[in-house]
């Protein structure tokens, strides 16, 4: 793990502007468009599911990939190693990537990360905001659940109905 130092690097961000679909699936996508941003991702189909501005071309059985894949890279695995909530450093985006070794305000970057059992070279991080992480990733994940469970889809509509089964 390496420390950057506040005043050790200059800064260069590297994201830019996209117009993401307001579709889960589309988000989702995104979301491991991000995360492939990030870490090196060779995979042979990942492309596929990362190809936010086709979602739609996107089967049934490949909804539920991208969902599997969203679980399997959680921002659980990332979050301070490559993700880091930080609002100063997304200026007015809901996030923003910068290369590794130009990076300020004393994060803590891995230089290589162990992802689905592979070790993956770290590319860039990505600083984010709390509300872009809902409207990519938690928000989209958590419909996207109740889609695949029919179980917990029951239960969500029962208890936003006020339901008490006895």
């Amino acid at each position: 793990m390496a420390m950057i130092g506040m005043n050790s690097f200059d800064i260069e961000q590297t994201g830019r502007v996209v117009q993401v679909p307001n579709n889960d699936i589309a988000r989702c996508m995104y979301y491991l468009s991000c995360v492939c941003n990030t870490v090196e991702c060779n995979e042979g189909q990942i492309e596929r599911y990362t190809d936010y501005e086709n979602y739609w071309k996107l089967s049934p059985a490949e909804h539920q990939i991208v969902f599997r894949l969203c679980i399997t890279l959680s921002p659980d695995e990332f979050e301070d190693k490559i993700f880091f909530q930080n609002d100063a450093m997304c200026g007015n985006s809901g996030n923003e990537f910068y290369k590794i070794g130009q990076v300020q305000n004393r994060l803590f970057v891995v230089r290589s990360l162990m992802v689905a059992g592979r070790t993956r070279r770290v590319t860039n991080i990505m600083t984010y905001k709390q509300h872009w992480m809902m409207n990519n990733y938690y928000g989209p994940m958590s419909r996207l659940a109740d889609r695949f469970n029919p179980q917990r889809q029951l239960m969500r509509a029962i208890e936003a109905a006020d339901c008490t089964i006895s």
